[in-house]
């Protein structure tokens, strides 16, 4: 990383905005936290509106929200949708001037600029809202960063009024702005760059760690098999995770679970039967901010070889090789929201899961005990996906993962770690990359 120099000026305020939306958000502003050198202290500024949260839980929830919430994701209901959250968030900014207002006057030395980068939607539209008006009374340059947290180009990741957007795709990048000029909003740049990854998960592993890794797939091994399951900020999803858990362990007791999530009255039921389970050890924690705190710290602990997780932000872990600490096979189970269908249409384009064909073969092979033939070519392109789609019925993709294991499917997927070039959109430096730009632009705002 460079200097990072315009970022450490005294007349500079940081501020990293995120809202407690499924986690998503907080866990790409704390891998950007963590890119930042430890000299550099940025303010983090969460959304106080919690009714966001309870929405998208009853949207991931319920089938006939689940209807409507798509219904709202494409075409005349998209438009609608952005445009009246627009003027929403547009109209409830007051709270957010004030924290921000705040903030500038609590500071010794009076700052110059104040850079705030925003990995929530809602947010930065409200920060555009204000940013003026903020410049004007306060006499402060204000520079707001977007970053689009899935790679999907919902209309309402384009904030008119920010300095730049960045975006984990071209295919979202060109989106946005065909939709701009459509609508006849003002261009902003879009920055084309590889998703933030934390950099505590994208170190390299110890041989040693690595070889244990190996083992845990190793059809013929008797290691443990270290398998993470992360809860949704959401808490979506319990029931299949228990259902999972107790087949796979059925099936094979080499497989040990680490349940990481948040303490609530959704998750309560299912933290307390799960800490019967003997094969089940529990991180839990009471506050969003630890358990992303915890889930990292679970991967520096423990040897993960799989996870089974909602293909939301975490599927951005598949650009990790499998000798890095965040290395793990990804098992994704059902997608919720477009997002998340996007976000595998990703790691589709880049050969990082199955395509629906192979995806399609692999599933029913394992539903009838059909072992793998060279013919198939299945192991050779397995070399190099890092995740894999689970069947919806949890008994069948118990079913499934046995299969895989057994086949040697998941040992071929930790065989390979390229060293050569990657695309702008997969190699792993993400979060160093955003920081740079940043820098610049810091620079060239400071000579305006």
């Amino acid at each position: 990383m460079s200097s990072l120099s315009a970022l450490k000026d005294k007349s500079l305020v940081l501020v990293l905005a995120y809202s407690p939306f499924g986690l998503g958000h907080l866990r790409v502003t704390d891998a950007l936290y963590h890119g930042l050198p430890e000299e550099i202290t940025p303010i983090l500024l969460g959304a106080q509106d919690t009714s966001v949260t309870a929405m998208y839980r009853i949207a991931s929830i319920h089938p006939l929200t689940r209807l409507l919430m798509l219904a709202l994701e494409y075409g005349i209901g998209e438009d609608l949708f952005t445009y009246f959250y627009r003027r929403y968030m547009n109209n409830h900014s007051e709270l957010l001037y004030r924290q921000l207002e705040t903030i500038l006057d609590q500071r010794i030395e009076t700052p110059k600029t104040m850079l705030i980068v925003a990995t929530h939607f809602g947010l930065a539209h409200q920060l555009a809202k204000i940013k003026n008006r903020i410049m004007k009374e306060k006499n402060v340059k204000i520079i707001l960063a977007v970053q689009i947290t899935d790679d999907s180009p919902q209309h309402i990741w384009y904030v008119p009024e920010a300095n730049v957007i960045f975006s984990p795709s071209m295919r979202t990048a060109e989106s946005l702005l065909a939709y701009a000029r459509k609508s006849n909003l003002p261009l902003t740049k879009i920055i084309v760059n590889s998703y933030p990854t934390s950099p505590l998960l994208s170190k390299e592993f110890s041989e040693e760690k690595y070889k244990k890794r190996i083992a845990q797939v190793d059809p013929k091994s008797k290691a443990k098999i270290h398998v993470a399951i992360p809860l949704s900020g959401a808490a979506v999803g319990m029931s299949y995770y228990q259902l999972l858990m107790r087949h796979l362990y059925a099936h094979n007791e080499r497989f040990f679970f680490h349940v990481i999530g948040k303490k609530t009255p959704y998750t309560k039921h299912f933290l307390e039967s799960s800490a019967q389970m003997p094969q089940v050890d529990l991180h839990i924690s009471l506050t969003d901010r630890e358990v992303v705190g915890e889930y990292e710290k679970a991967y520096q602990n423990e040897c993960i070889a799989l996870e089974v997780t909602k293909p939301s932000e975490q599927a951005f872990k598949a650009l990790f090789c499998p000798n890095y600490v965040g290395g793990s096979i990804l098992l994704f189970t059902e997608p919720v929201g477009r997002q998340e269908r996007d976000n595998l249409y990703f790691l589709r384009r880049h050969h990082l899961i199955p395509t629906e064909k192979e995806q399609a073969y692999i599933e029913h092979a394992s539903l009838h005990s059909v072992p793998l033939v060279p013919k198939d070519n299945i192991l050779p392109a397995a070399s190099h996906w890092r995740g894999v789609r689970l069947p919806k019925d949890p008994k069948i993709a118990a079913l499934f993962i046995e299969w895989a294991l057994k086949q040697g499917i998941f040992s071929q997927m930790d065989s390979n770690c390229p060293k050569g070039h990657r695309s702008d959109e997969t190699e792993i430096h993400g979060t160093a990359h955003f920081w740079e730009y940043i820098n610049q632009l810091v620079i060239k705002e400071s000579l305006l």
